[in-house]
């Protein structure tokens, strides 16, 4: 599979955060898998880049050319697209997964995950949408989500359009035992 990563690109984050990361790329190589992510070089997307690559897994970045400055892209992916903006990139990022994994982030992360989650509950893909949980970072955003649901901004089956998972390990089974069937999402969008 070719597994998308959103992530932070910050360089200031805790050490476990980037060991997460790490352990979720190499993860992905170790079973055969491909990270496709946004080419950095830093923080969460570095640490999941060099994961994969340094367990011979595919790495490939998707970057729009403005941010082609030292230091900023990833140097060893096997493969790296270049946009000309950031929609252009989500849109190749998104062609290109089977799979996505939402690692701890910002603004763009929250942005990425809603978007690929907007999509998924209109009916306009089946993918698995894994939230990596480390340091129970996604524990407000899950919360938000089920006080959307006990409000009716959202209901309840939302919930099942994502996994919050604790573990690197726990993300990864997800992703590859995922189960499309299971999910109706033809009529998730009409509720």
């Amino acid at each position: 599979m070719q597994i998308c990563l959103y992530g932070a690109s910050s360089n200031v984050l805790a050490q476990s955060y980037l060991d997460a990361a790490y352990e979720a790329g190499r993860l992905l190589a170790q079973r055969g898998h491909a990270l496709v992510y946004g080419g950095g070089a830093q923080g969460v997307m570095g640490a999941a880049a060099r994961g994969a690559h340094e367990n011979g897994g595919r790495v490939i970045g998707v970057a729009p050319s403005f941010f082609n400055v030292d230091g900023i892209l990833y140097d060893q992916c096997d493969e790296f697209i270049y946009t000309e903006t950031m929609r252009e990139r989500k849109g190749i990022m998104d062609e290109k997964a089977e799979g996505f994994l939402l690692a701890p982030g910002g603004i763009g992360s929250f942005e990425e995950f809603f978007e690929i989650l907007t999509l998924k509950q209109l009916g306009k893909h089946n993918r698995p949408i894994a939230v990596l949980n480390t340091n129970a970072y996604y524990a407000p955003l899950h919360a938000m989500l089920e006080h959307a649901v006990k409000e009716r901004f959202a209901t309840a089956p939302c919930l099942k359009l994502y996994r919050l998972c604790d573990t690197p390990a726990e993300a990864v089974e997800y992703l590859e035992h995922y189960d499309a069937a299971a999910l109706d999402i033809k009529h998730l969008k009409n509720i």
